[in-house]
This record gives structure tokens, C-alpha cells and sequence, in this order.
């Protein structure tokens, strides 16, 4: 039996989504467990997310799909553009020309459903110059163009459909009104596939059989990986110094409340700022802050500030920050808030706030929901889906309630404990059955 090699196809836009941070996270720990790990790229590359050795291929740039017909000009183009512009500039691009990701993103959902036999072409030489055994492509949505490599049999492999977040493309099919193709397409890499799919979240499986037709007898829950940090005192100093820098007016001795994450329209951040208007007419004090960059423009983050500019409020924006500042916002807010309006498969933000042992408030719809409480334990709260009145009041209840902030502290970081990577690259090995070897 040959030795595993185990290749990931990223597709990813350039931002730290949760997908791609998954699937960077299994790639890192399946490395340092000893595993043949490759990372093919489609779109853009994050290779700051990886360890170092692990072999890493550009399958396609963005580009390839500029025109309706996918081809070697796009290729090239993208080749050409990547040269010139450094990635926080091509980010800067997509961020404030959302027409043009939808350009791509409907291209991308017409070739997934008609077909790219020259990158599926490119892709089958990759695998056999590397001996992969085993593809984990990052969405269901891009494994059509394993499934025809597979179904030729030239090369010997296994494809892992994992779904997280495969309504977003679902949009973009139904836009070019081919919503009916794209979910026979992914009905179709499912049967084709020698494991049953990887659903990111219980109540994720049920929305795909109910949307998309996923039978959920060939759906198996293994939730996402997180890594959990070294439990060590707070350098509470420490930490405000930092986002004072970034956020000169931040007072350390008003609590803080976070929200980190995609601005985005589905991320509800004008549910949030209703309910932080609540409160202050309540005279309950708190300071806002939100952090995070977008994949479909800038448009929602403008509306947001116009709605806060209206409402008189205060709130301390920053878009993408570094791993230092994301930590030192979980270690200093009182709660980190994500009022998603979107019924979310999974909640990486909310797990990661919670390993640091800092509660959370999530809507109480979608897989999010899965993630503040095992069995009666609880490290976050929820609040009634899209209600910003039932929001105020439970963020009211974190803000004032010193005993119920102690007690979801004290769980927390147990609750999330749940979602380490070891954890996922456990359920992962074992699910393709190489968990042995």
C-alpha cells in the first residue's frame, strides 16, 4: 500500500476566512504528525498560514476565470497581475470592486457546472508528480474538477467533500440561473466519493439536505479546529497598550465588547449597533469594537458607519489586524459578540474567544449555536436570531452581571477545548482511515 500523501486544494480569496484557516490549521498539524503534505492554491495564496516544508503549488490565479470562458490568457494575466501587485494591494482591489469578484465567482460557478478540463488536466499532473493519495479540497464546491480526474482513473486518490459555506456559492449559481446544476454537481461528488462528506456542524448537515438535497445518511459532523493557547497569566497593561496604539481613545476602565469578523452584510453588524444603542439609552456603559476585513466589498462597512454616526455612537473600527491585536482583544473584552444574521455553519470566531476563556453571545440559529455549551456547560450565551431587543438584553446581562461573567470564564476555555485541532486531525484520520498508520 503506497505511503499517504495528503494534498488540500485552497481555494481561498486572500482573506483569513474560516475555510481556509480550517484547512491551513489540518495541513499544519498532519505535517507535524510526520505526514507528505501538499497545498495546491487556487485564486490567491495565504502561504503565511503554513508551516514551513510543506510543499505549496499555484493551481490557478483569480483571473483564470475574467472571462466566461476559462482559459491560458486568464492564466496569464493572473500571473502577470500577481507579479506586479503585492497581495495586500490585490486584497485592497477585491475589497472595494465587489462586481468584479462577482464576475469571477459566476464564472467559476459555469465552469463547475460545464466543466474546466485543462485545470482538472493541470490538477491530475500535480497528483501524480507529488503520489497524492488522498485530496481535501476546501469547499464541495471545487470537487467536480477531482471527481473527473477520479472517474478517468489515470491516477489512483480519494477526494474528501467537506461542506463550510457552500451557500455563498450557491448564490452566485443562482444568479447566472444555475442553481439546479451547482446542487446536482455537489450531489453528484458526494456519491462519487469513497467517504461520506464532512458537514462543519450538526445543524450545517440538516440546512444542506434541506437546501441542496445532501443526504444526510452520507453526511458525518467533524467540527473545525481551533488552536488552543497555553493558559498563562494576563498582561491586561500589556494588551490595552497595544490597542491604544491602534485605538487611541479606548478607556481601560470602561468594559469592552467585540466584534471580530468579516463586515459583511450577512454578519449582522447593525443588529449589534441597534442594540448598543438600547443600552446606552439604558446608561449601561460599554465600548465597541469592531475588527475585520470583508471578501464582498466595502459597502456594508460604510453603511454600518453611517448607521453609528446616526445613532451617536462611538465605535472603535479597524479592519484586518495581527495575530498580537486578536489576541489582546479576546484577552480584554468583556465579551466578543457575533450577531450573524446568516445561520451560520460553524463559529470560529466565537471558539477561539472562548479558548482564551472570554464568554461570547451568538444568535441561537445555525451551527454557531453548537459551539457555547456542551451538554449544561456553558461558555457563552445566545440571543433570539435577528432580534436586536433580546440582543441589548443579554449583552446587558454580560455587561452587569459580574457572577454569570465569572462562570462562563471558568468554562469557557473547557467548552472550547472541544474544537483544538489535535481533535479535528483525529476525526479527520480516522474518517479516511488512516488514523493507524
Amino acid at each position: 500500500m503506497p505511503k499517504p500523501v495528503i494534498a488540500f486544494l485552497a481555494f481561498t480569496s486572500g482573506s483569513y476566512e474560516g475555510a481556509i484557516i480550517r484547512d491551513t490549521r489540518l495541513a499544519n498539524i498532519l505535517h507535524r504528525r510526520g505526514y507528505k503534505v501538499v497545498v495546491y492554491w487556487m485564486m490567491e495564496t495565504n502561504s503565511e498560514l503554513l508551516d514551513k516544508g510543506i510543499t505549496q503549488k499555484t493551481l490557478c490565479r483569480g483571473m483564470r476565470y475574467h472571462f466566461q470562458k476559462p482559459g491560458r490568457l486568464g492564466d496569464l494575466l493572473g500571473s502577470f497581475s500577481n507579479g506586479i501587485f503585492p497581495l495586500a494591494r490585490r486584497r485592497r482591489f477585491m475589497q472595494q470592486h465587489p462586481d468584479y469578484v462577482t464576475r469571477i465567482m459566476t464564472h467559476l460557478c459555469r465552469a463547475i457546472c460545464d466543466g474546466d478540463p485543462a485545470l482538472s488536466d493541470r490538477l491530475e499532473q500535480f497528483m501524480i508528480d507529488d503520489g497524492v493519495t488522498h485530496l481535501l479540497p476546501t469547499f464541495a464546491m471545487i470537487c467536480p474538477f477531482a471527481q473527473v480526474i477520479k472517474e478517468k482513473g489515470k491516477h489512483p486518490f480519494e477526494y474528501l467533500v467537506t461542506f463550510q459555506g457552500e451557500e455563498i456559492f450557491a448564490n452566485f449559481a443562482d444568479a447566472i440561473g444555475r442553481l439546479d446544476d451547482y446542487h446536482k454537481k455537489l450531489r453528484s461528488t458526494v456519491a462519487g466519493s469513497k467517504w461520506s462528506s464532512i458537514a462543519v456542524s450538526h445543524d450545517y448537515a440538516n440546512r444542506l439536505h434541506e437546501e441542496m438535497g445532501i443526504d444526510l445518511s452520507r453526511m458525518t459532523t467533524i467540527y473545525p479546529g481551533i488552536e488552543i493557547p497555553v493558559k498563562s497569566p494576563v498582561d491586561h497593561a500589556r494588551n490595552f497598550k497595544l490597542l491604544q496604539s491602534l485605538l487611541p481613545r479606548l478607556n481601560p476602565e470602561i468594559p469592552m465588547v467585540t466584534y471580530l469578523g468579516r463586515q459583511d452584510a450577512e454578519k449582522g453588524i447593525d443588529l449589534l449597533l441597534y442594540a448598543v444603542k438600547i443600552l446606552a439609552e439604558r446608561g449601561v456603559k460599554m465600548q465597541l469594537v469592531c475588527v475585520g476585513g470583508s471578501s464582498f466589498g466595502q459597502k456594508y462597512a460604510d453603511a454600518c458607519k453611517e448607521i453609528s454616526a446616526h445613532l451617536r455612537l462611538q465605535v472603535f473600527r479597524k479592519r484586518r489586524v495581527s495575530d498580537d491585536v486578536r489576541t489582546a482583544l479576546y484577552q480584554s473584552s468583556r465579551c466578543v459578540v457575533y450577531p450573524s444574521i446568516h445561520r451560520e455553519p460553524f463559529g470560529l470566531v466565537a471558539a477561539e474567544a472562548m479558548s482564551y476563556g472570554t464568554p461570547v453571545l451568538v444568535p441561537d440559529r445555525g451551527g454557531i449555536a453548537e459551539v457555547v455549551s456542551q451538554d449544561k456547560t456553558r461558555g457563552g450565551m445566545t440571543f433570539k436570531a435577528w432580534d436586536s431587543g433580546d440582543l441589548a438584553d443579554q449583552l446587558e446581562k454580560l455587561l452587569i452581571d459580574d457572577v454569570l461573567i465569572q462562570e462562563l470564564r471558568s468554562n469557557a476555555r473547557a467548552v472550547a477545548g472541544r474544537f483544538s485541532t489535535d481533535h479535528l486531525a483525529d476525526a479527520v484520520l480516522k474518517h479516511v482511515g488512516l488514523m493507524d498508520q
